[in-house]
């Protein structure tokens, strides 16, 4: 009758083989413990610096992406553009919360979560109200960069700064998974090799021994899948038991090889998603940066350098560029006697009326206020007009919320040759103004480079 395994070990070998087995079980297990403690302790430490830098490195890397459009905002004293910019900076991972100070050092705007001077922590939200914030695990940081505009002459003016506070939890935060893997794969590997030395060690035998370290030593990735380990112990069933647990753990570590590899698919594609949607965040940032927030038009900024690149084109190819400013009549009244909700309203619809009846080569973008900008290339001066007075006849009979019809003036000038684009927008303008003084509702253009101009200017 065979023995059960319970039978057998509890009959055991003799004491001295016993305390034997015992004290290399402490010796050996002792130091593969301290072994494995302090690699599993090095790839956690070098994890941890790997994330942090990555997360000094992401931070430093706002700077490019960022400056240039706050330092826009600033300079333009554009609030809604700048709480749109740090509004999208606060959806980036590694970033708890931003300020912005003026060149005296009094903030202009925050958002998120910051360390004051003294070393507490605030929290402000989109209401811009600051309020305590309890202390997050991990080490504060920040970085600071200065916000310098640099007019057309070279002229350096220093506005301010804008700050961007991190903490290192969130490299931890990061590294997680990476070290939850690591620990997880300690212990399972701890297990395991407990359990096959007490196996090994505790039936010194000759030749089973001698089988099993042969086949311990051809195992590897490669032949995980070679037949299982047969022992020649003659009957005895605790041999064939070890077999059985070694052939078990070859399964094991076979599987683990799957679902590695398969957990480094899994990694690989994340990796490519989180990629993905950096890409993605980065174009809607860039996106805002260039858009109107309310009538989602080009803003200023997009329409100066669509301007730019117009006349730039226009010179070289010799062909006509033509500029239209217009607004709503009385657009201060409407503010006045509705409030300024249905006056943004009114500037939305405008801003729709306009968009559906320009040409597919215009460019259109809110100028600032209720002021409206239209490129139109390849279009000389009786052209712009024409399509000018069909946007203040379509504006005319189209009736607007809340207010109904409005009427509307516009002012066309058209880019002589070596005229600069701040002439011709002052022209525009001027033209535009001729408006307002002859009467409202109705187109007026510019025919020569400076006289609108002067003509405005001593009024």
């Amino acid at each position: 009758m065979r023995r059960s395994l319970r039978g057998i070990f509890a009959a055991g070998p003799p004491v001295r083989d016993r305390a034997l087995a015992g004290r290399l079980m402490r010796t050996i297990f002792g130091c593969y413990i301290v072994v494995a403690v302090g690699l599993t302790a090095v790839q956690m430490f070098v994890a941890y610096r790997a994330a942090s830098q990555r997360l000094q490195d992401d931070v430093a890397a706002l700077q490019r992406t960022f400056s240039p459009g706050i330092e826009d905002a600033m300079w333009r004293y554009n609030g809604e553009v700048l709480r749109g910019i740090l509004a999208g900076m606060q959806e980036i991972p590694t970033v708890l919360g931003v300020e912005v100070r003026d060149e005296a050092g009094r903030r202009v705007q925050a958002i998120g979560s910051f360390t004051d001077e003294a070393g507490a922590i605030w929290h402000v939200g989109r209401n811009a109200e600051a309020q305590p914030h309890a202390h997050r695990f991990g080490t504060p940081f920040s970085r600071t960069f200065p916000v310098v505009h640099t007019d057309e002459n070279g002229r350096i003016y220093p506005i301010g700064s804008w700050t961007v506070h991190s903490d290192d939890s969130i490299a931890i935060e990061q590294v997680k998974n990476t070290l939850s893997v690591i620990l997880i794969n300690s212990a399972i590997k701890s297990l395991m090799l407990w359990f096959i030395f007490y196996m090994v060690i505790r039936r010194m035998v000759g030749r089973p021994l001698d089988q099993i370290r042969d086949y311990l030593a051809r195992i590897d990735a490669d032949t995980l899948a070679a037949p299982p380990l047969t022992i020649e112990a003659g009957g005895r069933n605790e041999l064939h038991a070890l077999a059985g647990a070694l052939n078990t753990m070859r399964d094991r570590l076979r599987r683990s090889f799957d679902e590695n590899a398969a957990l480094m698919r899994d990694l690989r594609e994340m990796n490519a998603t989180l990629q993905d949607r950096i890409a993605e965040r980065t174009r809607d940032l860039e996106t805002l940066a260039h858009t109107d927030l309310l009538t989602g038009l080009c803003n200023r900024r997009k329409l100066d350098e669509a301007l730019a690149e117009a006349a730039e084109r226009a010179g070289a190819s010799g062909a006509p560029l033509s500029l239209i400013l217009g607004d709503v009549d009385n657009f201060k009244s409407v503010n006045d006697r509705y409030g300024h909700k249905v006056g943004d309203q009114v500037l939305v619809a405008f801003a729709a009326l306009l968009r559906d009846a320009v040409r597919p080569t215009d460019i259109l973008g809110r100028w600032g206020g209720e002021e409206f900008m239209l490129l139109c290339p390849d279009a000389d001066l009786a052209t712009a007009t024409a399509i000018a007075e069909r946007l203040r006849q379509r504006a005319e009979a189209t009736a607007l919320p809340e207010v109904g019809p409005r009427t509307c003036s516009f002012g066309v000038a058209t880019l002589a040759p070596g005229e600069s684009t701040d002439s011709l927008v002052a022209r525009a303008d001027a033209a535009l103004y001729r408006c307002k003084r002859n009467g409202r509702n109705r187109v007026e253009a510019s025919s020569g480079p400076w006289p609108e101009v002067v003509e405005r200017g001593a009024a």
